[in-house]
């Protein structure tokens, strides 16, 4: 019974209908979230990155607890808790971010400190794409148009 347990919650077609369920009882655009996962981890709920980030949505440690004050260590792996987190902290940068997704990929990306300091001198527009900001940080430029797709395409 167990084994079929974890072979549903880990099973590849779940987790992505997972990811879609989450995006959509949080509010998000289930295509924006499934992207941002399948860019993140390629749906592997075992992922750990270079920076140490865990799981479906590569999330650090120090960001749970930023995120969910009763966080756990170890519970990153689990893929519902992930994703809940992944979206609750996509929610928390979308506000900060006036809803503007470029401008919050890039956060969720390169980190919020980093994002608020190349932003300090620009007015936040809500449907204004902004990544051009972010051309001179490759990782950080591609994962926005991988995830929103280029300009040209949209």
């Amino acid at each position: 019974m167990l084994f079929l347990l974890l072979i549903l919650v880990y099973n590849p077609i779940s987790l992505r209908l997972t990811t879609i369920g989450v995006a959509i009882y949080y509010g998000l655009n289930p295509v924006i979230f499934y992207r941002l996962i399948k860019t993140e981890s390629s749906f592997r709920s075992f992922a750990i990155s270079d920076a140490q980030a865990i799981g479906l949505g590569q999330i650090k440690e120090s960001t749970a607890f930023y995120i969910h004050k009763e966080h756990k260590r170890g519970y990153l792996f689990l893929p519902l808790y992930n994703l809940k987190l992944a979206a609750k902290y996509l929610n928390y940068l979308k506000k900060r971010y006036n809803d503007n997704w470029s401008l919050t990929l890039a956060a969720y990306n390169w980190g919020e400190s980093n994002v608020n300091r190349r932003i300090s001198s620009h007015q936040i527009e809500k449907d204004k794409d902004y990544r051009h900001l972010f051309s001179d940080i490759p990782e950080t430029y591609n994962y926005i148009n991988k995830i929103l797709y280029p300009k040209n395409k949209t």
